[in-house]
């Protein structure tokens, strides 16, 4: 997959049309090759875990429902509350991604042509001012990557509390939806591994998440380019 995708931009980058160098950078290219396209092969381990996930939720829920029955809706509500506070959080994650990899793109560029031309920068000693340049556009990109990791270190802590949440929740129910359910060891422990079997595709879900809008971002961009 990596090299077949690395072949597909290397032939296009050699057929490119004049009107599409003017907006497609060498820095691109270069990010295209270097960073999208392993961001594509890092996302597919996680792609099956999309689909495997749900169906291991399910399945421990349906075992749940037999043990606390009712009850379990209460962690289900839990876990519908939390889902639409980390799709927010992916949307700002990819639209910083995005602005990242526009001020790396800049960056590559201008050090592409600064290498190119380090001997006019000798001559005339424009080493300074063009330094100032790369690290103003530098300190841009890291301000980005520390509000991505922010927000992805923010997703973590959700699913983290998430799991403590669904179990303190659905086990509080139980007990007070009705005077005969009682929650004794055999009922605790075997729920509790059943939560346990379901925090795995939980705990793993930012992963998946960043993961995802990583190859969402990196996707577009090399569609961009291929249709340039």
């Amino acid at each position: 997959c990596r090299t077949s995708i690395m072949s597909a931009i290397y032939k296009k980058a050699l057929r490119i049309s004049n009107s599409a160098r003017k907006t497609s950078t060498v820095g691109e290219v270069v990010n295209l090759m270097a960073v999208d396209v392993q961001r594509i092969a890092d996302f597919a381990p996680a792609a099956h875990m999309l689909w495997t996930s749900p169906i291991i939720i399910l399945c421990s829920l349906s075992f749940l429902w037999n043990i606390l029955g009712p009850a379990t809706l209460a962690g289900l509500a839990v876990m519908f509350i939390v889902l639409p506070l980390n799709t927010f959080i992916a949307k700002k994650v990819k639209t910083l991604q995005m602005i990242q990899m526009t001020y790396k793109d800049d960056r590559v560029k201008q050090m592409n042509e600064i290498l190119s031309g380090i001997k006019v920068l000798k001559l005339y000693a424009w080493e300074p001012s063009f330094k100032e340049q790369i690290l103003k556009i530098r300190d841009k990109e890291i301000s980005v990557l520390r509000k991505a990791a922010l927000w992805n270190a923010s997703t973590s802590y959700v699913w983290l509390c998430s799991s403590f949440l669904v179990s303190f929740t659905t086990f509080s129910v139980f007990v007070f939806l009705d005077e005969r359910n009682v929650l004794t060891p055999e009922i605790a422990f075997v729920s509790a591994a059943l939560f346990n079997v379901i925090r795995i595709p939980i705990s793993y879900f930012p992963t998946m998440v960043q993961l995802l809008v990583q190859f969402m971002v990196a996707l577009g961009r090399i569609n961009n380019f291929m249709n340039a």
